[in-house]
């Protein structure tokens, strides 16, 4: 009996998927800095960082390092040259995410957090900077590479890659219908991942429109598509570390519709 018992256990441990998210002691520090800048360029990411050169760990990121995520990303997203640098300390459990721009004009902060959450990211301060204004597409491998650093522990790459397609994906999507409605819409879906593991595609493409529908939001056959390739890649990923997250930004976008209701409400009055 006990070594049925510790079959079952074994096996049990093996089908239960191991959570994603990352534990980090807070108060650690690093920067991930773009291998491309000059010196002049260094001094001013690490002026938005608000730390001086030398006093954390740093780790350059390539833009070998960038294409390796990226390949199938639109060049002139990317550039060249690995630019975007990021800054990074981790805090106490709870705290959340506190994501800070500089000369990044295509990605919103709402994008990267979705993004960050999906590889277990979940509590830390991060400043995400360039010396001029690039897409910010490339930031997100400066974050895995750092993060790997500072806990020891590798990123998986399923994580890695559904998280690049995401912010790839719903920066895309919020070239049309707008950031704040594109990160809602990703949310949702991520919410719902679970239930599109029975489904097959062009059920998931139903329940997809159907969501959207009820965030009034209109989308083409090519972006349903795309959200349908996102999903396959979402499916790979374990996000039990990270729900609760997902479900406040869920209530967040949901106080925030409301509010813009009441306001819509009173213009109305006044014209």
């Amino acid at each position: 009996m006990k070594k049925i018992l510790s079959i079952i256990l074994s096996i049990m441990m093996i089908m239960v998927p191991l959570s994603n998210v990352f534990a980090i002691e807070s108060g650690k520090q690093m920067v991930a800095i773009g291998g491309d800048l000059n010196e002049s360029q260094r001094k001013t990411v690490y002026d938005y960082f608000g730390v001086s050169e030398g006093s954390v760990d740093e780790v350059t990121v390539t833009h070998d390092d960038e294409k390796q995520y990226l390949q199938d990303v639109d060049p002139s997203r990317i550039g060249s040259n690995s630019i975007s640098s990021i800054y990074i300390e981790t805090q106490n459990e709870g705290a959340g995410l506190d994501i800070e721009l500089h000369n990044i004009n295509w990605l919103t902060e709402d994008i990267y957090q979705n993004a960050l959450l999906t590889v277990g990211i979940k509590d830390a301060k991060i400043v995400i900077a360039a010396p001029f204004e690039v897409s910010g597409t490339a930031a997100l491998t400066g974050v895995y590479k750092a993060y790997e650093q500072m806990s020891g522990e590798t990123v998986s790459e399923e994580a890695k890659e559904a998280a690049t397609e995401e912010l790839v994906t719903t920066g895309e999507l919020s070239d049309d219908i707008g950031s704040e409605d594109a990160s809602q819409l990703v949310n949702e879906l991520k919410l719902s991942i679970d239930d599109f593991k029975n489904m097959d595609d062009e059920q998931v493409k139903e329940e997809i429109k159907n969501i959207a529908d009820g965030m009034n939001i209109s989308l083409t056959d090519e972006q349903l598509d795309q959200l349908l390739d996102l999903v396959r890649s979402l499916e790979n990923v374990d996000f039990s570390g990270v729900m609760d997250e997902l479900k406040n930004i869920s209530n967040q976008f949901a106080d925030l519709g409301i509010w813009d209701k009441i306001v819509n409400f009173f213009k109305g009055l006044f014209n």
